[in-house]
Parts: structure tokens; sequence; C-alpha cells
């Protein structure tokens, strides 16, 4: 029996749903939404892990533009001894794109460095809070991969290639464990401006769109194209969704398999769900002002990242799988890629980020959600120990600093060491497969038994490479 319309125009079932999106973002949730799952099953659901796990979630901190290592995590008295002189000839040509080997002078930090709680975390002084945290932090001073420019090297530090497309860090997660919320998306972003290489960073590449990742915003509708519009009441939304969804699944129940179509009906409740338990997720105004003070809500400097970061706790505690925090996508000035002066650009960015990371272990590990969160502290490259012009410091893939905190972490530890200029990663050389394998094995995900095929090849994050860094692990 067909469905009566009381219109006399003849609307097909397709050009009715496309009519009726009500303001629930069909359009972004049916992209976001459209699997490669037989009928019926879902693949957000939870999933069997390879082995017992120690984290539930991730939250990724990102330093978009690379913060320079020796001004931070990784001290070099060398560059002192040698400030304003020439390069040693065992440099060689370095073949920069911004800077001259041949004029390239050495650049000493202007900050002191002072070790840090009972472990004795080296830092500098640029941190103001970071340090009452750094015994809860694992700080990996040998990072290195092969990318000199940032758009391959925000792939590499993302999805383990240099090439656009690939599946992010969150994507793969998300594959490999499914989602933790009904109500939310699994895998969230939230960013404060544009991106050098685009949201292709965190996509799920060659992965079912399911496993993307959605955008979060801290201001206005957290989701754009979610809220339903004033001229329908809520009883009339849910009585227009469960028609057009009885026509689904009438008409999936006549066929063998339409994983689209499963994956469609999934979509609609997700999204109408979501109306409620979005804007209830960002809505800060009943956490106490203690908390707010904690990430920094109530200074104009740490207000904009703090938000977020007291947003990622929130997600988490809701049951999002993975949440990443951007810093530094703000525009030519407003980010961590110090060529011009790095005593004058990298303090402000350090100002607007120490005291909320600081707030968000802290409140982890009161809230009791560290033990089994996840928080990762990385960027794309790292600086040059020569300056660039006369102040700043040109890009450096050779070595650069991540850290990593919580759920299966040992704490105060500090792995690996770069050459005595902060040039090449030296010792226990980490590369990015190395991060990600480690990141994934504390999610309960063997790296090398977590692959999907596509185009004739088994493919994982990281390639053929990667090793669980140990030494790191509690």
């Amino acid at each position: 029996m067909k469905p009566h319309f009381t219109d006399s125009r003849a609307f097909s079932r397709r050009e009715f749903l496309s009519k009726a999106g009500m303001g629930i973002g069909s359009l972004a949730f049916l992209d976001l939404m459209s699997r490669e799952a037989a009928a019926g099953v879902n693949p957000l659901g939870s999933k069997t892990t390879h082995h017992a796990p120690r984290a539930r979630a991730v939250i990724s901190l990102f330093m978009h533009g690379g913060p320079s290592q020796v001004d931070t995590f990784d001290p070099k008295p060398l560059l002192a001894k040698y400030a304003g002189q020439s390069l040693p000839a065992s440099f060689g040509n370095l073949n920069l794109e911004f800077t001259k080997t041949s004029t390239a002078k050495v650049l000493a930090s202007q900050r002191t460095f002072r070790r840090c709680g009972q472990s004795g975390v080296e830092m500098s002084d640029i941190f103001e809070h970071l340090p009452k945290i750094a015994d809860e932090l694992a700080v990996v001073r040998s990072c290195y991969h092969t990318e000199f420019n940032h758009a391959p090297a925000l792939y590499m530090a993302h999805s383990g290639t240099r090439l656009m497309g690939r599946p992010s860090l969150g994507a793969w997660a998300m594959y490999g464990l499914g989602s933790g919320s009904e109500n939310l998306p699994g895998y969230v972003v939230m960013r404060d401006g544009p991106l050098k290489a685009g949201p292709t960073t965190y996509g799920n590449g060659f992965l079912p769109a399911v496993f993307s990742a959605t955008e979060l915003r801290t201001s206005g509708a957290p989701i754009l194209y979610l809220d339903r519009p004033d001229s329908i009441s809520a009883g009339d939304q849910r009585r227009i969704l469960d028609f057009s969804q009885q026509l689904n699944r009438r008409y999936l129940a006549s066929q063998e398999e339409d994983s689209n179509l499963s994956a469609r009906i999934a979509a609609y409740e997700l999204a109408y769900r979501m109306q409620s338990a979005a804007p209830e997720a960002v809505d800060l105004s009943k956490e106490p002002d203690h908390i707010k003070s904690l990430y920094g809500l109530d200074n104009d400097i740490t207000r904009p990242f703090g938000t977020q970061c007291l947003n990622a706790r929130r997600l988490v505690e809701r049951g999002v799988r993975f949440v990443q925090v951007w810093s530094g996508t703000g525009g030519p000035t407003g980010n961590w890629d110090n060529h011009a002066n790095m005593a004058k650009e990298l303090p402000p960015m350090c100002a607007a980020t120490d005291l909320p990371i600081a707030g968000l272990l802290q409140d982890l590990r009161s809230c009791g959600l560290l033990e089994d969160t996840l928080v990762l502290w990385n960027t794309e490259f790292g600086r040059m120990p020569f300056a660039q012009s006369s102040e700043g410091r040109d890009h450096n893939g050779g070595t650069f600093v991540g850290w990593m905190a919580g759920a299966g972490v040992r704490p105060g530890v500090s792995y690996g060491q770069s050459d005595e200029w902060s040039w090449k990663a030296a010792r226990d050389i980490t590369t990015t497969y190395d991060f990600h394998a480690t990141a994934l094995h504390l999610l309960g995900l063997n790296h090398e038994r977590l692959n999907v095929l596509h185009q004739g090849a088994n493919r994982r994050l990281t390639d053929v490479h990667g090793e669980v860094i140990r030494a790191v692990l509690a």
C-alpha cells in the first residue's frame, strides 16, 4: 500500500526525504553516517579489542605550526655557547626552503630550564603551570619524521603518511573500537581557525564516512544544521521522522542487503537525539566557578583554549571516544609557526595553552577520568637550532617533542634524546608510527592487526612500520 498525501502532487520516497529534512542536519549526517557494513549491523557499536585496553578515550591536544623544542622541553646548553656563530661543517648543506645554510647562525634559547616535579622532567620557564603536572607526563624528546612542510607533516602526524586522503588516528580508533556514546559523535574535533592542510587532516580517508570527525563549535550551535526550525514543533518533528523511518524500514525489509539505507535510518535517529545531547554537552553554565577558573575561563588569554579543554573533558565524560583540540589555527600570527621572532611569538601561544592543559590534567585526575583517558600532546614538527633571518626558527622534522599522559602511561618519564644541537633525533628515535602504535596499544588495539582491505592491499595506520614505546608504559 502506497502512502497517501493530501497534496495532489506525487512525491517519491526519495523526494519526500529530501524535502523533510526538518533542519536536523540530514545532509551532514547522511554523509557522516554512510556505512559499508552489512545491513542491520551498527559499525559504531562497541567492538572486541585485541588485548585488554588501558584507555577508553583519547584527548589529543595538537599544537599547529611546530612548537620550538629547544624553547620548551629540550634544553640545549651548547646553543648558548655557540650563539651567533656559523653552523659547524658537520651540518652540511641543509637545502632548506626558508633559510640559507651559508648565512644561518646558531640561535640560543632565551628561556631558562629547570627540573620539575619529583620526576625532574625538564621544562623551560615559558611554562608557569605545566610544571605542576610534570609528574603525570611521559615526554618523548626524540620524535622524528622526514617531512619539512606543513601539509605533508600534518598528514604524517595524523595518518602516518605524507599523502592526503588517508584515515587519521581518530578514524582508526573509531574503526577499531566503535563509539562509546549513543547520543553524540564518537570522534569530535574543536579548532580555533583554518588549517594549513584542511579538514582532510583529521578525516576518515578510505574508511567509511561514519568514522570521520564531527566538528564541534564552542559558540552558537555546537554542530551546524542540527537545530530544529522554529516553525516545526518537537512533536511534529518526531511524527514526521517516525513516518519517514517507517517508510525506510518497510523498504529495507524488502531488500536482501542495503547498508546505505540501514545507515540512513541510524543517522536520522542520532541526529534527532543530538539536538538535545550536543547543546547540553557544551553548556558550561552549570560548571562550578572553581572548575572554570582551573581551565582559565576567567581570563581573556586562556578562555578560548580553556573552553575547548573543558568541553573535551565533558565529552569523554559522556562517552565520546576521541576528542581532538587544536591550538594555533588562528591565522598568520596566532600559531606555533614562529619564523620571524621566537622571543615574541612563542610566549603568547604558551600562555594561551599552559594553564588550560594543566587544568585539564588536574581535573581529569580529580574526576577519576585520567585512569582511562589517554591525553596526547603533539605537533607536526619542531624548529631548527639556528636562526631564520635573525630571531625566528625554521621547520625541523628531524627532531621534535611530544608527550603522553593518563591511561596506562608511565608518569614522570623523559624518553629519547636529540643530538647536542637538537637538530636530529639521536637516541631511542621515535617515529610517528611508534607514537601511533603506542596510542593504539593503550586503546587495546594491535597496530599490526588493525587493517582494512583497500585497493588490493591491507592498509593500516602504521603502514609496515611502528613499534610500541614500551618505556613509556606503566
